[in-house]
């Protein structure tokens, strides 16, 4: 049977190329989207999100509306690394879906309790919508399979603050909330995230997929390679997200590890830093697997083949 999800999402350009994956993929059943606020605002999110449903095929997949800002912070948004509409040099047209008339933080409770102990909640934008819908509903922790995040850094360095990622930076005590709520939890850190560098000669490689798939990922991640190269100085673009959605079919990808981890809510300089304990200094039972090794060739061949069969 395949894995009921439900996508958590901020598109956002590797959230678009997640979806992607995931709609070339049959090994999931997407129950739903759901969008929050994150790498652009939450509007512009949807109206990528309802585009992308039609380009990745994706018929009958509801797309509702989530949180507009942080739990506690003021909105951060990262429309410098991709774009004003936030898929950078890509233009979709108009969706033909509308939004579902469900939020949401009601999307997930509902799906949940509609399919207990079979949903995956996949998280590739700041967690707001799940730590809203676990203050809704805390019964709902108990019924979830599984929630893997995109998100954190264990030894990396961060790409929002010098030790913060954008995604927990964007809502740390929601993030905090999803890490001490009990669940089976993933977290895919840019430790392992950053060595996915999607390049020029990656996008040669999509002459096997439809011709609008190969366009969109072309314009998309050109803009996201300028950034890259720009402040980072990296010859081209992490994909994050769809190593995040890669591993639900694929885990052999990575390697995982059991950590206790925590996030920093207060620090002046390391607000939202999260850190695992290593040496099991704290005697916390583990909270989370880690995965802090990837097959960089094999993730790459993985995402080309499934854009060929869009």
């Amino acid at each position: 049977m395949a894995m009921r999800v439900i996508l958590d999402t901020d598109p956002g350009i590797d959230d678009a190329l997640a979806i992607l994956l995931l709609g070339a993929s049959h090994e999931i059943s997407l129950e739903a989207i759901t969008v929050t606020h994150g790498n652009t605002t939450v509007d512009k999110c949807l109206a990528n999100a309802l585009r992308l449903v039609d380009l990745a095929g994706l018929t009958g997949v509801p797309v509702a509306r989530g949180a507009s800002s942080p739990l506690v912070k003021s909105l951060t948004v990262a429309e410098e690394t991709h774009g004003d509409g936030g898929l950078g040099y890509a233009l979709l047209p108009d969706a033909r879906g509308t939004v579902s008339d469900k939020s949401a933080v009601d999307t997930i409770i509902e799906l949940v309790h509609q399919y207990p102990h079979e949903i995956t909640i996949l998280a590739i934008g700041p967690c707001t919508n799940i730590a809203l819908a676990i203050h809704k509903d805390p019964t709902i922790i108990a019924l979830i399979d599984r929630v893997v995040v995109m998100g954190g850094v264990v030894h990396a360095p961060g790409n929002m603050t010098p030790d913060a990622e954008f995604n927990i930076f964007c809502d740390p005590e929601a993030f905090d909330i999803v890490l001490r709520a009990g669940f089976d939890l993933t977290i895919v850190p840019l430790d392992v995230t950053y060595q996915c560098l999607f390049t020029k000669a990656h996008v040669a490689r999509l002459s096997s997929a439809k011709p609008e798939i190969a366009q969109f990922i072309e314009d998309s991640t050109r803009f996201y390679m300028e950034f890259h190269d720009e402040y980072q100085d990296i010859d081209g673009c992490a994909i994050n997200d769809p190593l995040a959605a890669a591993i639900l079919i694929r885990p052999d990808l990575v390697t995982l590890r059991d950590y206790y981890m925590t996030v920093e809510l207060k620090g002046e300089f390391t607000k939202a830093k999260t850190s695992v304990d290593h040496y099991k200094i704290l005697k916390k039972k583990a909270n989370t697997k880690v995965a802090m090794e990837v097959d960089v060739d094999a993730f790459m061949d993985f995402f080309i083949e499934r854009m060929a069969r869009l």
